[in-house]
């Protein structure tokens, strides 16, 4: 089974495309400009992968951000 969200955001910079999954990487808050504590994907991410799934995050080519989440049925 394959869940994707679509969003009208703010789509992610290209030099944090391939950190996001990181632990403790987080990219300032639009609204705030604060930052996260880093743990969310790379958490979500593991739990995936310990139930034969993944994720993946993507900039939509008519903007936003694009999130991908598989998991087998069986």
């Amino acid at each position: 089974m394959q869940i994707a969200i679509h969003n009208q955001g703010e789509p992610i910079p290209d030099y944090a495309l391939s950190r996001l999954f990181e632990r403790f990487y987080s990219l300032p808050r639009p609204a705030t400009g604060q930052k996260s504590t880093g743990l969310g994907l790379a958490l979500t991410r593991t739990m995936l992968e310990l139930h034969g799934g993944n994720v993946s995050l993507a900039n939509h080519a008519e903007g936003g951000v694009v999130a991908r989440v598989y998991l087998p049925l069986s």
